[in-house]
């Protein structure tokens, strides 16, 4: 997915972009820029200092070592592109189109390609604000990276995935041996996410015909469940946690209990869970 100067977004795989090179504080500063653009629904976005610190809970109290940090962010966040299209005819985009930081106003300006708004809502579309604050809360760049993806499988709480493409997803150094990967990168994760997905277990698995690891195997609790009595719990934007009776679900909760591929029509529901969760009555 591009080189190692080169991050290549493709359409519908947002999720399954490697951030090569941010680290832990421009991870940060990257996610949380765009949260707010999603929430917000804008193009151009301006902050304070101490509004875009509080958001991402940067800690360092050094404004040129902010400003710094601010530079080399945007300079990632420029190497960010979009390619649309398949091998031979294809177009490229770029998503940011300016940046510009203030000091004596203590202000930072963000522009995005107005016809990529949507991009933008796809790379952040995981977080709500208070997962934002977990998402921050955590150390390790590996750490930040396998929460978004491990919350694609909330629902499932279940992922299985290629040692060589999650390499490549958390931009692990392909000289680290497994026993190195095992205490950098799989260790942290194991401490750190351990707190927001519930029996989380890393599970190595070997390919059938040598004792090579060809497979990370993540296991935890599914969150949300619905109930067999057809009541769910969600979380809301701010992290308080609400149930809700099958038959009143809003449209949004609906695709939370719904997720594709799964296309239940409004009168199999009931049944649906019955059978999914093996009610009997």
């Amino acid at each position: 997915m591009g080189d190692n100067n080169k991050l290549t977004v493709y359409k519908n795989e947002m999720n399954t972009v490697p951030f090569k090179r941010f680290n832990s504080i421009e991870m940060d500063l990257f996610f949380s820029i765009c949260t707010e653009m999603r929430d917000k629904g804008l193009q151009k976005i301006r902050y304070s200092f101490d509004e875009l610190k509080a958001i991402s809970r940067y800690k360092d109290k050094h404004r040129k070592r902010f400003i710094d940090d601010l530079d080399k962010t945007y300079s990632k966040m420029l190497e960010l592109s979009i390619r649309d299209g398949d091998d031979m005819n294809f177009k490229r985009f770029v998503l940011f189109t300016g940046f510009e930081v203030n000091n004596n106003e203590e202000w930072v300006e963000v522009k995005t390609n107005p016809d990529f708004q949507n991009i933008i809502n796809q790379i952040s579309n995981e977080f709500t604000k208070f997962e934002l604050q977990e998402f921050t809360n955590l150390k390790s760049s590996y750490s930040k990276t396998a929460f978004r993806l491990l919350k694609q499988f909330r629902q499932t709480g279940f992922w299985k995935i290629k040692v060589t493409e999650f390499r490549e997803l958390l931009d692990v150094p392909a000289s680290y041996p497994m026993n190195r990967m095992t205490q950098v990168v799989l260790n942290p994760i194991q401490a750190e996410l351990s707190e927001y997905f519930e029996g989380l277990e890393i599970r190595k698995i070997k390919a059938k015909k040598s004792n090579r690891i060809e497979f990370f195997e993540f296991h935890f609790f599914r969150e949300d469940d619905v109930s067999v009595d057809g009541k769910k719990t969600f979380r809301d934007d701010d992290g308080f946690y609400y149930e809700k009776d099958l038959e009143q679900f809003t449209e949004e909760e609906e695709k939370k209990a719904f997720p594709d591929p799964v296309k239940v029509p409004e009168k199999e529901k009931k049944s649906f869970f019955a059978s999914l969760f093996g009610n009997k009555e």
